[in-house]
């Protein structure tokens, strides 16, 4: 397992996993779109092939010769759907299942996919297992959970397929994002010095460090194929089941003078779920998480600072995702489908 395709590698999971690959002798090919440039930090200078490219235009040559695919890219969170949810099923499913079948036919041997455990929604059990009801609330997990669905009918004893359903990540990445629970916590505490939440803080949220999952997916690469073929497996850690509230309390603790509002209302994300990770801790007992929220919490509050992120940075909206998105379309940099034009 020596040439690895990663889709969405300039992202922010990507621009944090693909300096690991490369570090750790892999052959990394990459491909993205480059929606997102804005880098919080300087990015590692690694050799790698890029191609420039939508994940929806991929063709047979992008996936000649590769031995794995590690499938990232994606619509990447649940309020990015609200563009258009039929442009959510078309990239984040449709275009899975194509890059799929395609690296399948040109002989990979391995394909991860990066799914994400908002599609228990709302837990209709205390603590929700692989085995548990889904319950997707938005066109992004419900996507996730269709390119499941298929990704399971092609796996083989020639094309493993590991099927990931990831906690939500936090921590620094030079693709900074602010739209994730954790960071956008840290960077209003950061900018403003203060947190509005809307909601009571009561919701439960599964939470990784972006540098524990991505030394995650590279466990996933090597690892024997009887333990993650045609497997759904929850990743995460089970100290990372926090209540919104236990989040809000670190931060504070680690910006001085942060004051937090709670409105009461649940907003627009009403999801609450704690998630088992029984089965990874078996099939993985060697991984031990690496960054706590604390120790992620403290270094991602030095590395603002250090850019002076300022409440101009939050306003402008820069490392948010939907936004972007909004402006190049605004801009007509981008059409109504999201391609570049």
């Amino acid at each position: 397992m020596k040439r690895i395709l990663v889709t969405g590698a300039n992202g922010y999971i990507g621009s944090t996993l693909v300096p690991l690959l490369i570090s750790k002798q892999y052959e990394v090919v990459s491909l993205d779109t480059n929606f997102f440039t804005e880098t919080l930090g300087p990015e590692l200078n690694v050799n790698k092939k890029f191609i420039n490219k939508d994940v929806r235009n991929i063709n047979e040559s992008d996936v000649e010769n590769i031995d794995a695919v590690i499938h990232l890219a994606a619509l990447s969170n649940d309020p990015m759907g609200s563009i258009d949810p039929g442009l959510t099923n078309e990239i984040n499913y449709k275009a899975s299942i194509k890059i799929a079948r395609l690296a399948k036919k040109a002989g990979a041997k391995r394909f991860l996919f990066s799914s994400s455990c908002s599609i228990y929604g709302i837990g209709k059990e205390e603590t929700v297992s692989e085995e548990s009801p889904v319950n997707p609330l938005t066109a992004y997990a419900q996507s996730k959970i269709d390119t499941e669905n298929d990704l399971i009918k092609l796996a083989d004893s020639n094309f493993c397929v590991g099927l990931m359903r990831n906690s939500t990540v936090y921590g620094y990445s030079p693709r900074f994002r602010d739209d994730l629970v954790v960071n956008n916590f840290t960077a209003h505490a950061v900018a403003t010095k203060k947190i509005k939440i809307l909601s009571d803080g009561t919701p439960w949220r599964p939470l990784i460090d972006v540098r524990d999952l991505s030394l995650i997916f590279s466990e996933f690469l090597v690892a024997d194929e009887n333990k993650v073929n045609g497997n759904i497996i929850n990743v995460g850690f089970a100290e990372n089941n926090l209540q919104v509230k236990s989040v809000l309390s670190v931060v504070k603790k680690c910006v001085k003078g942060c004051e937090v509002e709670y409105t009461g209302e649940h907003g627009a994300d009403t999801r609450s779920y704690k998630v088992s990770f029984k089965k990874f801790e078996k099939l993985f007992p060697q991984i031990k998480q690496e960054w706590s929220l604390e120790k992620s919490v403290q270094d991602l509050v030095k590395r603002l600072e250090d850019a002076k992120f300022s409440n101009t940075q939050l306003q402008s909206h820069e490392y948010t995702r939907l936004a972007v998105l909004q402006k190049l379309i605004e801009n007509r940099k981008l059409d109504g489908s999201l391609y570049w034009v």
